[in-house]
Formats: structure tokens, sequence, C-alpha cells
């Protein structure tokens, strides 16, 4: 370490000098700038949080936001907590909260009754698109395609309401075993969450950014929270996955999308986990496609409500997908916006038609 380099630390720290003069270790006093450091991260990154929060609770379309609990959902939009306010939404999620499934699942990526997690928000206005244009009312005549699908409670909901469901992911690493088990293409009955037509679901092994099927194939084509993890510089992967999505779709046919979307605009945490912001959700993305075209214009609101309620930190995030936290967390702690350091991310819906 060079002379400027302690002194400016010594200034950022000055405890250490006590640690110095008591004639304390080099690796124990590295240790303690270390966990300085990171306090000092930390309570810098919380101080941005909430200076954003605070912000915005200046502003009108914050303090406005409200949901009709009696109309349309709109669909193109941001997670909000009082989305489960809404009359639609409140009358599709019990059936993706299956309590045999979380019992099954030991509570691991499963929500029971009742408990508010962004996910099951994401796969209900995916199914109130479907139901609005007429692609899922019983309609046995639909075809869909779902990318980076996994073994998702949703698969199953979908093949007992379609015609025909193709479930595409890679169905091979280690990395992603837990949402998309190798053995899920041979075996998909082995995570069904209640009886399915198993006729009207096949599971294939295919690369989300390469679709093996021919133009003009599908009525429904869907992605929840997958393309984020599609590598490529600057959201590449992700677009060449929306690009085939546009392809494989026919004329009239919708495309589900959903996200992950940084709040507070900040920039993407890096190239694995490649989020959105209010820039580049249109320039790298939404502008970029030829045919297909927002069913409505996109609201990138957010609420009060879910600000002040809805945020729970990334440590937290992981343990309630894990079920290692309790349901009184769960209950008292909804996971609608997650905190990954300065960021405040959470789903945003985009639903295309072609």
């Amino acid at each position: 370490m060079t002379l400027k380099r302690k002194i400016t630390t010594i200034g950022h720290h000055p405890s250490i000098i006590r640690d110095l003069l008591s004639g304390k270790s080099r690796s124990e006093i590295r240790m303690k700038i270390h966990q300085l450091d990171e306090r000092a991260r930390k309570n810098a990154e919380n101080l941005e949080v909430r200076s954003f929060i605070k912000k915005r609770l200046k502003q009108v379309s914050y303090n406005s936001y409200r949901v009709d609990p009696n109309g349309r959902m709109r669909l193109n939009k941001l997670c909000c907590i009082e989305d489960w306010e809404n009359y639609e939404v409140k009358e599709m999620i019990p059936k993706l909260q299956d309590i045999a499934y979380y019992d099954k699942c030991q509570g691991i990526l499963a929500r029971k009754p009742g408990q508010i997690h962004r996910k099951d928000w994401e796969w209900t206005l995916g199914i109130i698109a479907m139901k609005r244009f007429g692609k899922l009312n019983n309609n046995k005549n639909n075809t869909a395609l779902g990318i980076g699908a996994g073994k998702e409670l949703i698969l199953f909901y979908l093949a007992n309401h379609l015609g025909h469901l193709y479930a595409t992911d890679l169905y091979s690493t280690k990395e992603w075993e837990s949402f998309a088990p190798a053995d899920f293409p041979d075996n998909p009955s082995k995570y069904s969450p209640f009886p399915y037509n198993q006729s009207a679901l096949t599971a294939l092994r295919m690369d989300g950014t390469q679709l093996e099927f021919p133009s003009d194939s599908f009525d429904i084509v869907f992605s929840f929270s997958s393309i984020e993890h599609f590598g490529g510089e600057d959201y590449s992967g992700a677009l060449k996955s929306l690009k085939e999505m546009e392809r494989v779709l026919k004329p009239g046919g919708i495309a589900i999308v959903t996200t992950e979307y940084i709040i507070n605009n900040k920039n993407p945490p890096d190239l694995t986990n490649q989020f959105y912001n209010e820039r580049t959700i249109y320039s790298h993305l939404i502008d970029k496609l030829d045919v297909m075209k927002l069913v409505e214009p996109l609201d990138l609101t957010i609420s009060q409500k879910t600000l002040d309620k809805g945020i729970i930190d990334a440590s937290n995030a992981v343990d309630w997908d894990t079920s290692r936290i309790d349901d009184d967390f769960k209950q008292t702690n909804p996971y609608v916006v997650i905190k990954l350091g300065n960021m405040l991310v959470t789903s945003i819906m985009l639903v295309f038609q072609k």
C-alpha cells in the first residue's frame, strides 16, 4: 500500500490508528479495513436509495398511483403492490398458489395462498393478456411457446387451457437445476403441481436465442424473467430472443415478456444479469423490434405503497424463495421490489402483438 493510500485509508477510518498503536498484525488491520469499507459502502447505498424514495414522495404521479379494483388491469407496467387489489388479479392468483405444490416443493420457489410475490403477478398478468386477446379462453386451437420456461407452475395451468404448449429451456446446466432440471423434458409430470393434460405439454431442450421452429407458428409466445440471463454485450442475447419470438409468432399473435427493471435508473450490475432501466428498455429492446408492437403504452410508474411496503433486501429475497425464512416474515414482507446494493429492481410486463 502506498503512503498516499495509507493516509487516505486512515482519513476514512481513523479508528485503525488505535489498532496500529496497539500492535495488531497487518492481516488483522487489513481485515478491519475491509469490514469498514464494506460497511461504508452499504451505508452509502442505503442513503442513495432513501434519497431516491424521498424524492419520489414529492412527485405527483408517484403519490397518485391508483388501481381500479373493478376495472380492466393495465398490462404494460411495473409491478406495484396495489395490483393485488384488482378483481382480475384477485380471481387469478389463488389458482396459481397451490398448497399441495407448496408442500411438494417444501416452499422452494413456491408460495402459499395469500402471499405476495412478483412471480405470481407475472404469471397472472400473462394469463390476463392471453384471455383479453382471445388466445386462452378454453380455446383448444391455440398453440403457445414458452422460452426459458423451466418447470414453472404456469406450464401445467396452460396445458389445461391450450391446444398445445411447447416449453423450452436449456435443461442441462447445474447452475439452473432448481429452475430448469435436466430431467424435465423426459418427465414433466414429476414436477406437476396438479393433474394436467399431459398430451398438451411438450418440453424441449432449446436455446432461447435460436428457436428451432418455422416462422409464423405460434398464437402465444411467453418468457417470464428469463431474457435478462441470455448474455451478450449490450443486451444482445435478450434482443436476439425477442427477434426470434417475433419470427415464430403468427400475425395477430401476442408475445408476453417480463424482465428485470431498475426503478431508480441505475446501470445494470454486470453482463450476466442485464437488467433494464428507463432508457434501455426502449433503446435496447422495444424500439429494436420490427413488427411486434406494444398493445398499449408502457406505464413506468411505481407507487408509494410499493416503495413503502414492498422492498426486500437481496439476501432476504434469496431466503424467501428457498424457504429459509418463516411464513410470518413472508406475510409482512411482500416480495415486489428487490434492493440490490444501490439499485431497486422489480418486474416489468411487456405485451406485444404481431
